[in-house]
């Protein structure tokens, strides 16, 4: 995956070649950190050409979109190839981006859907090699049957406060222990505790209040 991101950001520096920067929408101050910035407000500066916030979107949702791609192509290597269309449409249509039709999440849950749809048409008018099938698993990745939770679970990570995002991201994408997670990040277990307690409760909440724009259907 981090071949992946970095295929995407070289892909996406590429578009900007030419391209005249808009202003953006959102109402995030600069020189303020993207980490702490809702979905939304990421999307405005992504609609103004600001590579940071396409990279924290990358960030927060790309474990479920390649879930997705497991789950629809059954596939690591289209998967990969799905994070890449999905995030590169998401960068070249942000001004299409309507919050009040939907969420963000939901609006990429849609890219990523309806560009595996095209992958998979594609690849069946393709002949596949003798011997080829597709790989529904995929070490350190999510299993497919876990797609639709790691789409609600980054959901509502993303409208949490950055540090505490990042400590609950680590256990529950990465299945890092509190321990392992102080080091990783070179914060002392005290302060990872603490974060913990209160990340958790701030996911919790909105676990239990969804948005209702965030209903995807199958």
């Amino acid at each position: 995956m981090v071949r992946c991101r970095r295929d995407l950001l070289g892909k996406v520096r590429g578009l900007l070649i030419g391209r005249m920067k808009r202003h953006h929408r959102a109402g995030w101050g600069i020189g303020r950190d993207v980490r702490d910035a809702k979905d939304e407000d990421l999307i405005g500066l992504v609609a103004g050409g600001d590579e940071r916030a396409l990279s924290e979107l990358y960030d927060r949702y790309s474990r479920p979109v390649y879930a997705t791609g497991l789950r629809l192509l059954g596939d690591s290597q289209l998967a990969e190839e799905l994070v890449q269309d999905a995030f590169t449409s998401v960068w070249r249509n942000a001004a299409s981006f309507d919050q009040d039709r939907a969420g963000f999440a939901t609006w990429l849950y849609r890219i990523a859907r309806n560009r595996a749809t095209d992958m998979d048409r594609r690849r069946r008018v393709r002949p596949r090699p003798a011997g080829e099938h597709g790989l529904y698993t995929v070490a350190g990745g999510p299993r497919p049957e876990e797609a639709v939770d790691a789409w609600d679970v980054a959901a509502a990570l993303s409208s949490i406060p950055g540090k505490y995002r990042q400590v609950l991201e680590l256990a529950y994408f990465e299945d890092l222990s509190q321990r392992e997670i102080s080091r990783r990040t070179g914060l002392p277990l005290g302060t990872i505790k603490s974060r913990t307690t209160a990340a958790l409760k701030r996911f919790r909440k909105v676990i239990a209040n969804p948005s209702p724009k965030e209903t995807r259907g199958e």
